[in-house]
């Protein structure tokens, strides 16, 4: 699951990926303290979100951001 923050700044326009909603945010507050504008998150279901819809942008589950990142996952039920 991949967000897209992009960004028109001084040179061009910027493009960013990042897991989590929050970390999305993150990144387009400072892409914005940098002068960058014309701000929108994508999620990963394909829905745009200027700088101005922010606040409604869905956050992303605790599961999902607190899963480190190389997580093993068994794939039965016995231990040994």
């Amino acid at each position: 699951m991949n967000f897209s923050i992009k960004a028109m700044c001084k040179h061009g326009e910027l493009l960013h990926r990042r897991k989590t909603a929050e970390a999305a945010l993150k990144k387009a507050r400072e892409m914005s303290r940098n002068g960058c504008y014309n701000i929108y998150i994508t999620t990963p279901e394909g829905r745009d979100y200027h700088s101005s819809e922010f606040a409604d942008l869905p956050k992303t589950p605790l599961a999902e951001r607190s899963k480190p990142p190389h997580a093993k996952v068994r794939s039965d039920s016995k231990h040994t």
